[in-house]
């Protein structure tokens, strides 16, 4: 018999925007609630509540981004909640500093991304993991080559923990680090959902 699988939501969508206007040091989209609300992976120490060897997740975002007169955006997807704005939460692959069409405001992004766990262990800290995603805006209209996206993701596996006995904020969730190179820049997200494929 053929093996069956179930595309299942893990997490509601907000049904408001969550906006942020960082520094130029990296901040997170989401606060820790946020993260474990609407991009919620499970987790724990029995079979029941975490994941298995092979799922994969696809996250899908989008909102409005206001750029600055200069300057790149980096994007970094993190294993875990966090544990401040600022801090926390396992790095699965930050993109290169992505030089940003300047003074857009309010235009459109989107953010797909895909989280495989390769292994799974009952040890905090020793499952892997795998995240691929890109991330895409607006450029100058009616200029050729005006918009501009970004790839993010791993370069090896990544060990994270899937037990929830680990360090706290790397577990629970996905959360995205954003850092512009200048201030001046704000982003948005109007919606955004999570959903295993297997």
């Amino acid at each position: 018999m053929a093996r069956q699988y179930f595309d299942s939501m893990t997490g509601e969508s907000t049904l408001s925007a969550i906006s942020i206007t960082p520094t130029t040091t990296k901040t997170f989209l989401f606060t820790q609630a946020q993260a474990s609300q609407f991009l919620a992976l499970p987790y724990g120490v029995n079979a029941l509540s975490m994941p298995y060897t092979g799922q994969i997740f696809n996250v899908n975002m989008g909102g409005l981004l206001t750029t600055p007169g200069s300057g790149t955006l980096v994007i970094d997807p993190v294993h875990g909640i966090g544990t401040s704005s600022t801090a926390g939460g396992t790095d699965l692959g930050a993109s290169a500093a992505q030089t940003v069409t300047v003074s857009l405001s309010s235009v459109p992004w989107y953010l797909t991304g895909f989280l495989t766990y390769r292994s799974i262990s009952a040890a905090a800290t020793s499952s892997t993991a795998w995240f691929t995603g890109s991330f895409e805006s607006q450029g100058t209209l009616a200029t050729a080559g005006g918009g501009f996206g970004i790839i993010m993701g791993s370069t090896a596996a990544v060990s994270v923990d899937t037990t929830g006995a680990g360090s706290a904020g790397t577990f629970g969730g996905l959360n995205f680090y954003v850092t512009f190179s200048v201030t001046g820049g704000t982003i948005s997200c109007q919606w955004c959902n999570i959903r295993s494929l297997n």
